[in-house]
């Protein structure tokens, strides 16, 4: 069965790939992710006639993703199980990362998950998915301003983490 561009399946199997990889970064685990992610198309399945015409499906989408994602995080801190783990397998180009490697990417794992939930988003939005400010600020709420203040603000703090992280003590 073959699917018109401007149905939802359409929409769905075009999408679905990418909002995956984003909740996997966002949330920091693939199972989790992939709860978020059908949870996320269930929503959209559901509000998919309420979709104006004029709209950005795609910001659309991961307006509804960033939301379900920030729900996880919710109920992740109420249940003080906020725990992120980042699989540095696949965040380091080198299959074998030396030990100090191995301590950067856990140092950068921890700074991005010290961010802000809306901050955690804009960046991986704009970093990971290439999605431009007026997307982004479709996706987590407010304008094209807030959204790169959002960006802004996340590479500030890991740059000001990272940097301490490594300072040299005398």
């Amino acid at each position: 069965m073959t699917s018109s561009p401007d149905s939802f399946e359409h929409l769905v199997e075009r999408h679905r790939p990418e909002l995956l990889a984003y909740l996997t970064r966002l949330l920091g685990d693939p199972h989790d992710a992939e709860d978020a992610c059908q949870d996320a198309l269930m929503r959209a399945y559901r509000a998919y006639s309420r979709l104006r015409p004029d709209s950005n499906p795609r910001a659309w989408l991961y307006k509804i993703a960033t939301n379900t994602a920030f729900n996880v995080l919710k109920r992740r801190k109420r249940t003080a199980m906020h725990h992120v783990e980042i699989d540095l397998e696949r965040l380091s180009s080198d299959m074998n990362p030396t030990y100090e490697q191995g301590e950067q990417m856990r140092a950068i794992s921890q700074a991005v998950e010290a961010l802000p939930p809306k901050q955690r988003a804009a960046l991986m939005l704009r970093q990971y998915q290439g999605l431009r400010y007026a997307e982004i600020a479709s996706s987590v709420g407010g304008n094209e301003a807030s959204a790169r203040a959002n960006v802004y603000q996340a590479i500030k703090r890991l740059r000001k983490a990272l940097t301490v992280e490594y300072e040299v003590k005398p």
